[in-house]
Parts: C-alpha cells; structure tokens; sequence
C-alpha cells in the first residue's frame, strides 16, 4: 500500500453550470493536507478547472507513482464516480507509456458528513437571517444583455478533457467590448466531437475547436472546416 509520502490525494468535484466557492473547496483542501501533512490536489469533473486529466498530468509530470481520486458529493453522486473513473480510462489511453498507479474512493461519505453536520447543529448557534430580498426584484435581472449573437461552449466531462476550459477562457476574453455573448453550458452531445460551441442566431455546431478558433466564433462566422453537419 503506497504512503501520504509517495500518493497524492486529489479531491474530485462536479460544480453547478454556474460554478462554486472556489475558496470554500480550497479550505476543504488545505485542512485536508494539514490533517495529516498529505500531499492534496483538486479536480473537476466538468465546468471548472483543472480536471481530472489536468491533474493526472500533473502527477505524472512531478514523478509520482501513485495517485489516489477521492469523489466528493453529498449524497453520494453516482454520475461523479461513474465519470471520474471513464476519465481516467481516458486518460490513460491517450497517455500511453506513462507508469502511474490510479486509485479511487467510491465509499459513500455520507454518513461520516451527516454525523458532522449533527453536531454542528447541536453546538453551532443558529443565525437570524437578515439579508434583503431586493435581488428577486433588481431591475438588471429583467434585463437582456444587447447582444446579436449568442456562443453556447460546452462544458461537460467529456469537452473538458478535450479543452473547452481553455476555449471558453479565450471565448470570454474575445468577446469583451463586442456585441457577441459566450456562455458556457453543462453537457451539449454528441461529446465524442468536442469541444463544442453552438453559434445563435444561426444555430451552427462547431465541434473539435481550440482557443485559436475563438475570434472566428464571437466574429459569428466560425471556422469552416470545424463546422458539424445537422
């Protein structure tokens, strides 16, 4: 059995489409490594980076010779263990020659948090909630952003691995100052051709993009030979 000295431990997440606290699941992190002076990383499965192959990647490339992914969602999220184990199938067949011992926790953790939160509720005081219920009627959530077209950039398990983080980053970053709006979605299909993005108003596909291809996109005259028939 390998040693917190030769394993790291990277703790898998599967954010919302619209994201996560990021600090929070840093925190969850860093208290990990303290707890037991561990070498710890984190992973997404979809959304957010880095995934999974970003962190097998980065494994292998400090020389480790063991990695174990700990799945963490509370129930238990079968989708996140189904997915975290078909990314590192992935993985290593795209990477072959590369020697790294992959483990997985699939233990359902939801007994040791229920147990947790049980106490918290017994010991932490409750606080009064005091907060405004203005943004349920803020006048900029009526509002449509001026745009004339739309880039929908997949972000799914699958178009991540493929790079649609680093795409939909330079999308973001193409986009500013002009009257094109990118927005990244959870899974689109057919993911085999990804990383995808749809172009509204004309509703083309494009599939297999890179970040290069972006100023195409947001121009709404996407690279031709990325195009996907329908």
């Amino acid at each position: 059995m390998t040693t917190s000295t030769d394993c790291r431990i990277v703790v898998v997440l599967r954010p919302t489409v619209s994201g996560l606290d990021e600090a929070s699941a840093m925190t969850m992190v860093d208290a990990l490594r303290a707890s037991g002076d561990r070498d710890v990383g984190l992973a997404y499965l979809d959304i957010a980076t880095p995934t999974v192959h970003d962190e097998l990647d980065r494994a292998a490339g400090d020389g480790l010779s063991a990695i174990s992914l700990v799945p963490v969602a509370v129930p238990r999220d079968k989708y996140l263990v189904t997915w975290t184990k078909r990314a590192v199938a992935n993985w290593r067949e795209s990477r072959s020659g590369v020697d790294l011992d992959i483990r997985i926790l699939e233990s359902d953790i939801t007994g040791a948090v229920v147990a947790g939160l049980a106490d918290l509720i017994e010991r932490v005081p409750h606080a009064e909630i005091r907060v405004s219920p203005a943004a349920y009627r803020s006048p900029a959530w009526s509002v449509i952003e001026d745009h004339d077209r739309h880039v929908l950039v997949c972000k799914g398990p699958r178009c991540m691995a493929y790079g649609a983080g680093p795409l939909h980053r330079q999308l973001t970053a193409t986009s500013k100052g002009t009257s094109t709006k990118v927005t990244g979605t959870g899974c689109l299909s057919p993911c085999n051709l990804g990383p995808l993005a749809i172009v509204n108003p004309a509703g083309e596909w494009y599939g297999r993009l890179e970040p290069a291809h972006a100023a195409d996109l947001v121009a709404g005259d996407g690279p031709a030979s990325n195009r996907l028939p329908r």
